[in-house]
């Protein structure tokens, strides 16, 4: 018989782990045998157990820590506490703490595979609440990610599988395809969801951001550190840090991160003692980091550190069945002046399904924003799309998005912006945030305007 129950035993008396193993063995448990507190801490730490069969008196570290481990690192495993020297008022204790039962030796063989059975039984309900309770809260939450497109109904069924685990992951895909969104699925659906969520900006990362922002100091590392300071890594300990187009991480920065990884410790600048840093590392890119290594630019060891699992978002190119989807989303999300904007004109559809969204589900977000500021109706029609959209190229093809407009559609690029502009009434923030670009970038294109 055979089963895929593993049970974790601690016991300083050899006889009585032998015994206790070869019984276990015999009725098909997969069983790991420790003879101290400190080998079954660090087993509980790393590997999953569903049960634990610990002795109360050992050297160093006792059964009552070994299940104060399990119930911290594994609260659906349960545990039983052994012992040669029990009384009624220490059982009492002990199974008040979170101890499934508490066993006397000398240890009858009968009741000792009833327990487990029972202790076993009892942990694989608890698991299967759990996993129910998260494949509901895993629907709910993918609901957020708009699309019933094959590819994307398979994605968010391997986010619901892969937030449950602990496991780094490098999440590619076009600018504007979600990448984030789908780092903060992962984390509202894992068990690290009470947790910090941290994205770092990776194209911001100098050697000395690296050092002090994300290690922190200690107090006198250097001129002005009047005090010691966490820094992000240690701030995040539990949760979850994502680097954000990490293809655009200094090299640098890329040493320090890759000893993170494979070491789980940091070092503050000035110190000299080790941290432990209990973190998942997710990072998204739209480049192609096999051919950044080839380049010179990326590390090859700190991708294979990375790419434990890898998920790629499909561009809104190939996922056209899902646009109609998308602009109920945004239109319920941007109704406009007292809700006025309620649906789109079937022409307005077919222009917007004829685009290319160089800048993916970004674009459509930022252009039926657009559409929707400047409509005086309850439906959008082609004259209040974004000018890339209702007009095509020189080639008959529909027009790119406005940074990858070719020269030739310098013109048409300055009255699509001047137009938004107009439309919010000069604001440049607001004008910024339709045209999907930041505010530095609009008063630049202003300025190159007024110089022509």
């Amino acid at each position: 018989m055979e089963n895929n129950n593993r049970i974790l035993v601690v016991d300083d008396e050899r006889i009585n782990l032998e015994n206790i193993s070869h019984i276990l063995r015999q009725e098909g448990y997969e069983v790991t045998a420790v003879d101290d507190g400190i080998s079954a801490v660090k087993k509980i730490k790393k590997e999953h157990f569903d049960l634990v069969i610990t002795d109360l008196k050992m050297a160093d570290v006792d059964g009552i820590q070994v299940m104060e481990t399990t119930k911290d690192r594994l609260p659906d495993a349960e545990v039983i506490v052994v012992t040669g020297y029990a009384t009624i008022t220490q059982a009492v204790e002990i199974m008040a703490n979170g101890a499934f039962y508490f066993l006397a030796k000398p240890i009858k063989l009968e009741e000792l595979l009833s327990l487990v059975r029972k202790a076993l039984e009892k942990s694989s309900l608890k698991n299967e609440i759990i996993r129910l309770k998260q494949q509901l809260d895993g629907n709910k939450g993918t609901s957020q990610f708009i699309g019933r497109n094959p590819a994307i109904l398979k994605l968010k069924g391997t986010i619901i599988q892969i937030a449950q685990l602990h496991s780094n992951v490098i999440i590619t895909g076009e600018t504007g395809t979600g990448k984030e969104l789908v780092a903060r699925l992962i984390h509202e659906l894992g068990p690290r969801t009470h947790k910090r969520f941290l994205p770092i900006n990776c194209a911001a990362l100098s050697e000395e951001l690296v050092l002090n922002e994300l290690f922190g100091h200690e107090k006198d590392a250097f001129s002005g550190a009047g005090r010691s300071r966490k820094g992000l890594l240690e701030s995040a300990d539990g949760g979850i840090i994502l680097f954000d187009e990490i293809g655009e991480m200094p090299l640098t920065a890329q040493v320090k991160i890759l000893r993170v990884l494979q070491e789980k410790k940091i070092l503050r600048v000035g110190g000299n003692q080790e941290i432990d840093v209990d973190v998942r590392i997710l990072a998204t890119t739209n480049l192609d980091l096999e051919k950044e290594m080839g380049a010179g630019r990326f590390r090859k060891d700190l991708y294979y550190r990375l790419n434990v699992i890898s998920l790629h978002i499909p561009p809104l190119r190939e996922r056209r069945d899902d646009i109609p989807l998308l602009i109920r989303h945004f239109l319920a999300k941007y109704p406009g002046i007292d809700e006025q904007v309620k649906s789109i004109t079937p022409e307005a559809l077919e222009l917007i399904q004829g685009y290319s969204f160089p800048g993916n589900v970004r674009e459509l977000e930022n252009s039926i924003e657009y559409a929707v500021a400047i409509c005086n109706d309850t439906l959008i029609t082609p004259a209040d799309l974004p000018i890339e959209i209702r007009r095509p190229s020189v080639d008959g093809s529909r027009t790119t998005s406005l940074e990858g407009r070719a020269p030739n559609l310098e013109m048409t690029e300055r009255e699509h912006i001047l137009s938004v502009l107009n439309s919010v009434d000069g604001n440049k923030t607001k004008a910024a945030k339709l045209l999907g670009i930041d505010r530095v970038s609009l008063w630049r294109k202003l300025k190159k305007f007024e110089k022509e």
